[in-house]
């Protein structure tokens, strides 16, 4: 569609859009901030999540490792600790996320970020 064939209240309604848009400067900044700030944060708790997964399971296999070592009992403490371990960074990234969930659901939190604005 050409810009010739638009019917005239399209036309009054992009002047007038035009107008809002240059009434209000920054506000595509602010804008593309709270975006990249959504997308850091993101991947802020992704990567979080991720540590707390790992951390929890090498942990378990280095501790069971050295234990069974020491107490001559192959792959005993391994494999329980590498359950335990598995099971303790499951509960600490489940945490994790309930704790982000509350942030972001709690008026506060919501005050809190349009006040950094």
């Amino acid at each position: 569609m050409n810009e010739d064939d638009r019917k005239p209240d399209f036309v009054d309604f992009d002047a007038r859009l035009e107008r809002l848009r240059a009434s209000q400067p920054g506000s595509r900044e602010k804008d593309a901030q709270s975006s990249g700030r959504a997308n850091a944060s993101s991947a802020h708790a992704g990567l979080h999540i991720g540590i707390e997964l790992v951390a929890g399971v090498l942990f378990g296999v280095v501790v069971g490792y050295f234990l069974d070592g020491w107490l001559d009992t192959r792959p005993v403490f391994l494999i329980l600790l590498l359950v335990l371990g598995m099971a303790a960074g499951s509960l600490n990234a489940y945490r994790y996320i309930q704790r982000l969930e509350r942030e972001r659901s709690t008026p506060e939190a919501k005050v809190a970020d349009r006040e950094e604005d």
